[in-house]
């Protein structure tokens, strides 16, 4: 998709199940290589759903997304996944990442791009601040645990 700065943004595939475990626990979702790879699959196969890395020698982040579409509101994408490695971190990494799902939802006539991000993760905030995102409402998020022996 995109090259710059010897960072390569592309789809993911099946082998970076390992790289995309690692990442999703530093987001703080603990997950495995095998369970990683078993999503993946099933994700894959989702229209509009996309999970794009950014390699650097190996693969130093992620954004997925999916298409958002409701009955109240032009369609738009929603970030279902967004973390650069620790170390990579502040190097222009996420940017490039962004701007990849920004290209895509240009060229796919989406009137937005949404992401949810915990109360807590400030640092968070900062990014997508930074990356042009406006906070434009407060809200809780209620889960209700189908299976008890998940964790979420």
């Amino acid at each position: 998709l995109k090259e710059e700065k010897l960072i390569l943004i592309r789809e993911a595939i099946e082998e970076d199940a390992e790289p995309l475990a690692k990442l999703a626990t530093e987001l703080g979702y603990k997950t495995t290589k095998d369970d990683v790879a078993k999503r993946f699959n099933k994700l894959k196969i989702k229209v509009g759903h996309h999970i794009y890395v950014a390699v650097e020698k190996k693969v130093v982040g992620f954004i997925s997304f999916e298409h958002y579409e409701t009955i109240y509101c032009d369609s738009g994408i929603n970030i279902t996944g967004f973390v650069v490695e620790e170390e990579q971190r502040n190097k222009g990494i996420g940017r490039t990442l962004m701007e990849e799902v920004e290209k895509y939802a240009i060229a796919n006539k989406f009137a937005f791009i949404r992401a949810n991000s915990g109360s807590k993760r400030i640092e968070a905030h900062e990014v997508y601040r930074r990356l042009g995102f406006d906070s434009e409402k407060e809200q809780k998020r209620f889960l209700k645990k189908i299976n008890k022996d998940v964790e979420i």
